[in-house]
C-alpha cells in the first residue's frame, strides 16, 4: 500500500513532505517548450527560457523553527537556485503568524529577512504578511527568482550512468544545528552558493542537487532517480561534522535522514572528479567521492565493510526528534 493509500481507520498523514506517489500523479512534465526544467520529484528549481537567458523560480517554506526563521528562509530558497547553476536576484515573501503574536516579534522577523536578502545581494520585491488562528507557529513561505544563461542552466536530473557522486559541504549542517549547535547556522552555515559557483565551471557536471529534507540519503536517491538511475553511497567516504555523529547518537538518529541544508550534491563525470575536488578545496568546501550512479542496480550503502539497501526515509529525522520531545512533555 502507497503512503497516499490511507485506510479509512488512518490517522492521516504525519508532518513532512507529502507522499511522492501522490504527488507524481498530480504534476505531469510541462507541454510548454520554453520550459527547460519543469516538475519532478528531486527538480530543485524550474526554469523557463526568457530570451537569451533562462528565467528560475523556486519556492520553500520554513516550518521547522522560529527562531532565525527570515534568515533560513532565504538561506534554503537560494540554494535551490544555486542548484541548477542560476544565481538568486528577487525574492517574495508570504509570513503568517498566530494570533496574540507582538508587533516586535513581526518587526524582528522581517527585519531579518530583508537584512538576509540585502547580505545575499537578492532584492526583497514583494509578499504577503497576515496574522492568523489558521497557524499555531508562524510560517515562512518565499518564492524566489533568479536567472542564468539559458546554455549554462545544470539539469537536477542529467546524472548519468557511471558518473560519480560529489558532496560539496558537511552534511547534516542545519538539522545539527536545530538539534543543539545553533552556531553552526553561522559556521559553516548552510549557504551551498560557494560549492554551486565553483562546480558549475567543472566541465564534466552533469547534475547538481541541494540537499534538504530527508538528508542526504533521500537527495542521492532524488540525484540518481530524476535520471531513471540508482545510487551507491559510502557511509565513511561521506564528510560529517563531529557535532551531527555526536548529537546523533544522543538522541538515537540516523544522520543519513537529517536535514541537510548545506550540503550539494553533484553527478560527476569519472574523468572530472579530480577537478571537481580540486576546485571546491580552492572556494573553501569541504569536499569528498561518496558514491556512484549506474543503472540496473539497486541503490546500495556500504557501511564498516558491509554493503546493504540504501534506507529511504520517508520522514526527516529531526522531525522524528521533535515528536519524540512533544510526547515526552504530555
Amino acid at each position: 500500500m502507497s503512503d497516499s493509500e490511507l485506510p479509512e481507520d488512518s490517522q492521516g498523514l504525519s508532518s513532512g513532505k507529502a507522499p511522492l506517489d501522490l504527488l507524481a500523479a498530480v504534476f505531469e512534465a510541462s507541454r510548454d517548450p520554453r520550459v527547460l526544467q519543469g516538475p519532478g520529484i528531486g527538480l530543485d528549481a524550474a526554469a523557463v527560457e526568457w530570451g537569451d537567458r533562462a528565467l528560475v523560480a523556486t519556492s520553500d517554506p520554513i516550518t521547522f523553527v522560529e527562531g532565525n526563521a527570515g534568515r533560513l528562509a532565504v538561506a534554503v530558497n537560494a540554494n535551490d537556485i544555486y542548484a541548477v547553476g542560476a544565481e538568486p536576484e528577487w525574492m517574495l515573501a508570504t509570513v503568517l503568524t498566530p494570533t496574540g503574536i507582538e508587533p516586535a516579534e513581526i518587526e524582528a522577523l522581517l527585519t531579518d529577512l530583508a537584512s538576509a536578502c540585502e547580505d545575499a545581494g537578492i532584492g526583497l520585491i514583494g509578499g504577503h504578511t497576515e496574522i492568523t488562528d489558521a497557524v499555531t507557529r508562524t510560517v515562512v513561505s518565499c518564492t524566489m527568482l533568479g536567472s542564468a544563461p539559458t546554455g549554462r542552466i545544470i539539469p537536477s536530473d542529467g546524472a548519468r550512468h557511471g558518473d560519480a557522486i560529489v558532496q560539496a559541504g558537511a552534511a547534516a549542517v542545519e538539522g545539527t544545528a536545530i538539534l543543539g549547535y545553533p552556531r553552526l547556522l553561522e559556521e559553516p552555515g548552510i549557504s551551498i552558493a560557494a560549492a554551486a559557483r565553483a562546480l558549475r565551471e567543472v566541465d564534466g557536471v552533469h547534475a547538481m542537487h541541494d540537499v534538504t529534507e530527508g538528508g542526504i540519503a533521500t537527495a542521492a536517491l532524488e540525484l540518481a532517480e530524476a535520471a531513471g538511475l540508482s545510487p551507491a553511497l559510502a557511509f565513511d567516504d561521506i564528510v560529517w561534522l563531529p557535532e551531527t555523529l555526536a548529537v546523533c547518537e544522543e538522541q538515537d538518529l540516523e544522520p543519513l535522514g537529517l536535514l541537510g541544508s548545506g550540503t550539494l550534491l553533484a553527478a560527476v563525470s569519472p574523468n572530472a572528479i579530480d577537478r571537481a575536488l580540486t576546485e571546491l578545496s580552492g572556494a573553501g568546501v569541504q569536499a569528498s567521492a561518496i558514491g556512484r550512479v549506474a543503472a540496473g542496480s539497486p541503490a546500495t550503502l556500504r557501511f564498516g565493510g558491509q554493503t546493504g539497501p540504501l534506507p529511504r526515509f520517508v520522514r526527516d529525522e529531526a522531525l522524528r526528534a521533535f515528536d519524540d520531545v512533544r510526547r515526552s512533555t504530555q
